[in-house]
């Protein structure tokens, strides 16, 4: 299996925009980032939810997404693990987490239920990627497949985009927050981005 393995840490600020502000929100971006072809810039990717439950509590221990791309089918499918977010430092301008992610081949999801793991749920997400520097943005819509494997009716979740900001960096380097909370503020009042808060 021909397997690639990427262990960074993510930083991260999420939100979301009405279906009624998405082209407004497409405008600034095309005007903001770095590629400015729309077209070249729209993804469709299936995301499924692969866990493992504690036996004795029935709790989650771990949770492993597996996606795979529908517009470039000859791409790897890839498993991507998200650690916890790290302590709500307030001094940080974004939400801090591990995150690893793993390309692989096609027969991925047969293997995970081989070794235990248990299918859990599945999306699609449509929408466009931007990059500003080091910095990627994702503006998409999730939708639902009520029939495992059956996309052909798939609903969208919500009226709302899905609007995350990314950055992915080797080692843990707090500043580039503020270059990320700055771009946030240029998306203003369209949209605000914020940290993810703390699950209790």
């Amino acid at each position: 299996m021909n397997i690639q393995n990427k262990n960074q840490i993510q930083y991260i600020l999420v939100g979301s925009v009405p279906a009624s502000n998405f082209k407004f929100l497409l405008h600034r971006l095309k005007g903001l980032c770095d590629n400015a072809v729309l077209s070249e810039t729209m993804y469709e990717d299936h995301e499924a939810i692969y866990i493992i439950k504690n036996q004795t509590s029935g709790a989650v221990t771990v949770s492993l997404s597996v996606k795979r791309s529908l517009l470039n089918p000859e791409k790897p499918h890839r498993i991507q693990y998200l650690g916890n977010v790290e302590g709500m430092n307030l001094n940080r301008a974004a939400t801090m987490r591990s995150i690893i992610e793993v390309e692989t081949s096609d027969n991925i999801s047969t293997y995970l239920e081989q070794i235990g793991f248990q299918f859990d749920y599945e999306t699609l997400l449509r929408g466009y990627s931007f990059y500003k520097g080091p910095m990627r943005i994702n503006v998409s819509r999730l939708h639902k497949i009520p029939e495992r494997g059956n996309l052909s009716n798939i609903m969208p979740m919500t009226d709302s985009y899905l609007v995350e900001l990314t950055l992915h960096t080797l080692v843990q380097q707090d500043s580039l927050c503020e270059e990320m909370k700055a771009f946030a503020e240029h998306l203003k009042p369209i949209v605000v981005l914020d940290k993810i808060e703390q699950k209790r």
